[in-house]
């Protein structure tokens, strides 16, 4: 292979009244010129990745490359014995399209003596994304909120956007008869009470806004959602070494600077200290018997531990040779454990 061709081929139907004017299919097509962009890569987590140690683990962290060259190495950042790591990682570069429009994300294997291992990579052509009549620059959110978790992160808005496509795709421009009524290609949207429930009041842009971002929710366009990408290895090709949950949004700088990058770092656990009071234990079953006497009896004690926690187990001392089932201990348990409300998960 000596290049890469990119376009469209369109089937011209011919006039009937036998003429060579033909009408003109293609029109605001996007410029050719070199367009320099903000490129956000969001990685949250990989999946199953294959075991590249002896202990049947692997030691991930990410590079990011743009075209041959690499822009990001989280080398020192690397996630200890995992298969299945999170990452919650977000890295900005800039790039030119379509001179530089390969980007690749890897995930290696940390070592300490030996080079690392690459355990898989993934390939994101961003200039097919720039170009795709659905615009998948950047996923298009449910509601336009101008702060809190929701955040609007494109660098248009909404009313912007919806006039650009309406122009790509030939409709007439969206006439809005206040700001809660619009029609577009003859199609009339409304405002209801319902789309003032997607997000606290003070978080809500205005209603013109959002008005448009429901009219732009009817077109064809790339949603937001989060990428599932399977991991491959240039050494056995054809063979899927993992997945990866990810996104990227891509912002050409003439529309100006994007909002605040979502944060999308790991929740930090709480820590917290559970306190098990032990007094005494009663109708406990006697399984043994007396050496000499032969009654019945027990030697009690209590073992605990949290599950999942990783945390040592925990015992009393023993009641020796209870004759009636009941021990008492006056003992008192100290267990530390981290806990994700947010979650309801311990880690």
């Amino acid at each position: 292979a000596v290049g890469q061709f990119k376009g469209v081929f369109c089937i011209y139907p011919l006039p009937e009244d036998g003429s060579d004017d033909l009408p003109l299919m293609l029109q605001h097509v996007p410029s050719s010129k070199p367009q320099k962009c903000i490129i956000r890569v969001y990685v949250i987590k990989c999946e199953e990745l294959q075991a590249q140690d002896s202990n049947g683990k692997n030691d991930p962290y990410l590079r990011v490359y743009l075209g041959k060259e690499r822009l990001v190495n989280d080398k020192d950042s690397y996630i200890p014995n995992t298969l299945d790591p999170i990452f919650g990682k977000m890295f900005e570069i800039k790039a030119t399209l379509p001179i530089e429009h390969k980007l690749k994300i890897q995930v290696m294997d940390w070592d300490l003596l030996s080079a690392d291992d690459l355990i898989g990579e993934t390939v994101i052509d961003l200039e097919d994304r720039y170009l795709t009549k659905f615009r998948a620059t950047c996923g298009l959110s449910k509601s336009y909120c101008i702060d809190g978790t929701n955040l609007w992160r494109d660098n248009q808005r909404p009313t912007d956007l919806l006039e650009q496509i309406c122009k790509r795709r030939g409709l007439p421009e969206p006439v809005y008869q206040d700001a809660r009524r619009c029609q577009v290609a003859g199609q009339q949207y409304f405002l209801t009470a319902g789309d003032e429930l997607v997000a606290p009041k003070e978080e809500l842009g205005p209603a013109k806004e959002r008005l448009a971002l429901k009219v732009l929710n009817h077109f064809d366009l790339v949603p937001e959602h989060l990428e599932l990408r399977p991991l491959y290895n240039p050494l056995r090709p054809g063979l899927e070494c993992g997945k990866m949950q990810m996104w990227v949004d891509i912002f050409p700088e003439d529309a100006g600077y994007p909002a605040r990058p979502i944060n999308v770092s790991p929740r930090k656990p709480d820590e917290y200290v559970l306190r098990v009071i032990i007094w005494n234990v009663q109708e406990v079953p006697l399984d043994e018997a007396a050496t000499l006497t032969g009654e019945m009896m027990s030697d009690i004690y209590l073992k605990g531990w949290l599950r999942d926690s990783g945390e040592k187990k925990h015992k009393t001392d023993v009641h020796y040779r209870s004759l009636d089932g009941e021990g008492n201990f006056n003992w008192r348990w100290i267990m530390p454990f981290e806990y994700i409300p947010a979650e309801k998960m311990m880690v």
